[in-house]
């Protein structure tokens, strides 16, 4: 299964360079999916795509899956899980994707 989505990013490659924020939702459905595997390959990928310009919120998202580990950003009830959360969602309000943002909400 892992193999099928680096497959599926790298056949997108195109479009993650155009928004690079795509890689932000791949990592958080990594958390959501508990994938540190993917995460990983991402974190590979952010690197050389963001060598020069680095995106705050993509940072602070592995800044939080390096100090905290995927497992604990799951966890229900931890502060840091509740930032994650807000982080995404209003990630995902800026970015106007009402069916990220309402799917979280469930």
């Amino acid at each position: 299964m892992n193999q099928e989505i680096i497959d599926i990013i790298t056949e997108h490659s195109d479009y993650i360079y155009q928004d690079k924020m795509a890689l932000f939702y791949c990592l958080y459905f990594c958390i959501y999916y508990n994938n540190p595997d993917i995460v990983e390959f991402l974190k590979t990928l952010i690197q050389k795509i963001t060598s020069v310009n680095k995106l705050e919120k993509i940072e602070k998202l592995l800044e939080l899956i390096n100090t905290n580990s995927i497992e604990r950003l799951r966890t229900i009830g931890e502060q840091v899980n509740i930032f994650v959360y807000h982080l995404v969602f209003y990630q995902a309000v800026d970015d106007e994707l009402r069916v990220v943002y309402s799917q979280i909400l469930r």
